[in-house]
């Protein structure tokens, strides 16, 4: 049975309704979408423009957090669950960029790789999109590297954590224990999140435990993050 990628899309959306990506050039008529593979520093500037309450610092962390999230969960959602997934790869998405956050995602292939294939998937994620991504950043915003990689460590347990949640909420043991070994997988695979946080394993709901602070408590009145490490946890 072939498999196109709008079934994927699909399946991890009916399983997480936030998590949904569309295919496809972007839409004339919709501002501020970028192909991941030429988003620059003016992009970038422009939208933390008066985000983060004029906090510079914070908006870029903030926005690293987003673009991540945003780049990568669908395509890690669709692996965590077994399926094809779509490519991450710069060179193969667009993003929509506003108001200090990645709104939107394309994915600009309708090619999928080969459910279980980690290593082509980490190289899409990390070595073809998000440590240039990094790096381009770093060089707009002082933002320190253990920081950046801990947002985006964050980002990627979101995504297995969404659809993890969503097996539990069904019942479905076999998926949710599939889930958790995949997310480990990744961990394993990608040196770039080596020590920027880890899965509670021994909470109700997997959470996860970040080793850097995304800087939100700066503009928050204090509050922190689930997981912020400025409260840490014992690891599991």
């Amino acid at each position: 049975m072939t498999v196109h990628v709008e079934d994927v899309l699909t399946a991890v959306e009916s399983r997480v309704d936030h998590l949904r990506a569309s295919v496809g050039e972007p839409p004339e008529a919709e501002d501020g979408w970028r192909s991941c593979d030429a988003v620059t520093a003016a992009d970038l500037e422009a939208a933390i423009d008066g985000a983060a309450a004029g906090n510079r610092q914070v908006a870029a962390s903030l926005l690293v957090q987003s673009y991540a999230h945003r780049v990568a969960a669908v395509s890690l959602a669709a692996f965590a669950v077994g399926l094809p997934w779509p490519s991450p790869a710069a060179a193969a998405t667009s993003v929509r960029l506003a108001g200090g956050r990645a709104r939107a995602l394309r994915f600009r292939t309708a090619a999928l790789g080969e459910a279980g294939d980690i290593e082509s998937l980490v190289d899409a994620t990390f070595a073809s999109h998000l440590v240039p991504f990094v790096s381009a950043v770093r060089a707009w915003e002082r933002l320190g590297e253990r920081l950046v990689w801990a947002n985006i460590a964050a980002s990627c347990a979101a995504a297995f954590r969404a659809v993890e949640g969503s097996a539990r909420d069904r019942g479905d043991a076999g998926e949710q224990a599939a889930i958790r070994r995949r997310a480990a997988e990744l961990l394993e695979h990608a040196p770039w999140l080596e020590g920027t946080g880890w899965f509670d394993a021994d909470s109700t709901d997997w959470g996860w435990q970040r080793s850097a602070c995304c800087l939100w408590y700066r503009t928050s009145g204090g509050r922190t993050c689930e997981g912020c490490s400025l409260r840490p946890k014992g690891r599991a």
